[in-house]
């Protein structure tokens, strides 16, 4: 499909009219396997930030596609998951001839056993349970999977909101330089790509900045609350989007807030004792911290030769999304347990001098 775009995009336009399906092809076969994670490194040029977005358009059509044909059996689902792996392990083998793609395969595999559990969770066959002992999952790993799912969920519409507050805010400065390019349909069609296919990067930088450690564009740059050393940024028009002033440390209130509102909302909704609960919460940060890490490197990489060569969240992003994040909504999961509230009633009247025993009692699940 890429190849093809390529080829009509590319044929129809004087100047390159004599581009050749071959051409096409590399062209289609390299955008693919950018989308995995291949980077292309010259003498003084690297390019590895991924088009992340591309990655989900093409696990969003996979995805549907195996839940129309419902897989009678894992081994069946396996059999149409092999039928896209295949070819595509294919493409990445054939950019190796101008592109590093050992990373490619590695997330190739990742991505197919996503596709592969985001199936089969949906059809009849499909049971964790069986392999616990009486036959369900245990509560406490069953509420982590809730919590991880909530925060994740908050973080990700929050920080698409703050997203969306910068692209209404920048939408003049992108314009400039839209039109300061001078690009004809082929590179308006272009460049719309280019910020769709970049689209959860920028979610990830906007997620590092609203947590305070901000991002770089480059060396010597820095994109925070706080500060703002921008430098000279290449005319790309999503760049438009990036703050030009501090704003100030109010934002770093927002995750804090969404984090203390979420453990409210789950506190209520949840029946699990409270030492599971501190079970669930613990091995929840340790999923915070292990899927913060692959994240930030997933949004970090190389836009070009020299100070370009490193974009991405600062290294102390990853400790400052789980203080920011995930210390409030476990805090406040904990503090507002019934539990917790119980023993806190009982203390508070005996520092007041009242009769405990007046206490209306209720069975608590230790």
């Amino acid at each position: 499909m890429l190849a093809v775009v390529s080829w009509v995009l590319t044929a129809s336009q004087p100047a390159i009219a004599a581009t050749t399906w071959r051409d096409a092809m590399m062209v289609g076969n390299g955008a693919f396997a950018m989308s995995f994670g291949a980077t292309f490194t010259a003498t003084t040029l690297k390019f590895s930030l991924v088009p992340w977005g591309l990655t989900c358009l093409v696990g969003v059509l996979l995805t549907v596609s195996l839940r129309a044909a419902k897989p009678a059996s894992p081994w069946a689902l396996l059999w149409g998951l092999l039928a896209f792996v295949l070819p595509a392990g294919l493409c990445l083998g054939w950019a190796r001839t101008h592109l590093s793609v050992w990373t490619a395969f590695v997330t190739l595999g990742i991505f197919a056993l996503v596709v592969f559990l985001a199936v089969a969770r949906r059809l009849s066959w499909w049971n964790l349970g069986e392999v616990f002992p009486g036959g369900e999952p245990w509560p406490w790993l069953v509420l982590t999977g809730r919590l991880v799912r909530v925060l994740s969920g908050i973080t990700l519409g929050v920080s698409a909101l703050a997203l969306l507050a910068g692209v209404v805010c920048g939408w003049g400065d992108m314009t400039r330089i839209w039109v300061s390019l001078h690009p004809d349909w082929v590179g308006s069609v272009a460049l719309a790509f280019g910020i769709l296919a970049y689209l959860p990067t920028l979610l990830g930088w906007t997620a590092s900045w609203l947590v305070g450690s901000g991002f770089t564009v480059g060396q010597n740059t820095v994109f925070s609350p706080g500060q703002v050393i921008s430098g000279d940024l290449p005319p790309v028009p999503f760049l438009a989007w990036l703050p030009h002033t501090p704003v100030g440390w109010w934002p770093v209130a927002i995750p804090v807030i969404a984090g203390i509102l979420g453990g409210l909302l789950m506190s209520r909704r949840h029946e699990v004792p409270l030492s599971d609960t501190m079970l669930s919460l613990a091995l929840m940060l340790a999923i915070l911290l292990g899927g913060g890490f692959v994240i930030i490197s997933a949004v970090s990489g190389s836009l070009g030769p020299g100070r370009l060569i490193a974009v991405g969240p600062t290294p102390a992003t990853l400790y400052a999304g789980v203080i920011a994040w995930g210390v409030p909504f476990g805090a406040t999961l904990v503090l507002a347990h019934r539990r917790v509230a119980v023993a806190a009633t009982r203390f508070s009247y005996k520092i007041t001098g009242k009769n405990v025993d007046a206490l209306p009692t209720t069975e608590l699940n230790m």
